[in-house]
């Protein structure tokens, strides 16, 4: 697991995808609009990527997940419709383009990487500013649903900006307990990022 401040999503997804060519992989974008710019900005840069949104026309999106499945080396750019009873075994990433909503949904999503017990990555591109469109989105949300759609955000917000082990985090969250100290896995326990002291 790997938290990276977005700073320009594009050249940061081009530099996480060199050297990686070939292989299978999702990237979670925040919007439809935005899955389908990923998807055609990636296959113009030679990395075959296909779009799946719930705005897709039902036999395309059909047709997508089946090239996903049947294919080797595919990118799906999709949004949070992409997924459930997806069974893809090599998938050999999962980067969210932006943050999710929950950390249920982030579980969720980079759970879909690296089913066949090889070496998977799930990388999260995070910006305060997706947390905004976020509570943008779910402003109308009556009461209670909004306090707890608040909780969530605030739940991915401490994940990202934390410092401590990422599987160790999720566990928590998720109440339970990680054995280890490091779990040799994240960006944390393997000193790729650097940690600045509280002021």
């Amino acid at each position: 697991y790997t938290v990276v401040e977005k700073d320009n999503a594009k050249k940061q997804l081009l530099g996480f995808l060199t050297g990686r060519r070939g292989q299978a992989g999702i990237v979670y974008c925040l919007s439809r609009k935005k899955v389908e710019e990923t998807a055609e900005w990636l296959s113009a840069q030679d990395y075959p990527a296909l779009p799946y949104h719930a705005g897709l026309p039902a036999p395309e999106r059909a047709a997508n997940q089946r090239r996903f499945l049947r294919e080797e080396g595919l990118i799906m750019c999709a949004t949070i419709a992409f997924g459930m009873g997806i069974d893809k075994s090599n998938v050999r990433y999962v980067i969210h383009a932006a943050a999710p909503k929950s950390l249920e949904n982030y579980q969720q999503e980079s759970g879909r990487a690296g089913r066949d017990g090889l070496e998977a990555e799930c990388w999260l591109f995070y910006s305060p500013q997706d947390l905004q469109v976020w509570r943008r989105m779910q402003q109308n949300l009556p009461e209670p649903a909004l306090g707890i759609a608040m909780q969530l955000l605030q739940g991915i917000d401490q994940y990202a900006a934390g410092s401590v082990c990422r599987h160790r985090a999720l566990a928590r969250y998720f109440g339970e307990e990680l054995q280890s100290e490091n779990c040799g896995a994240c960006d944390i326990c393997l000193a790729e990022v650097e940690l600045i002291e509280d002021p």
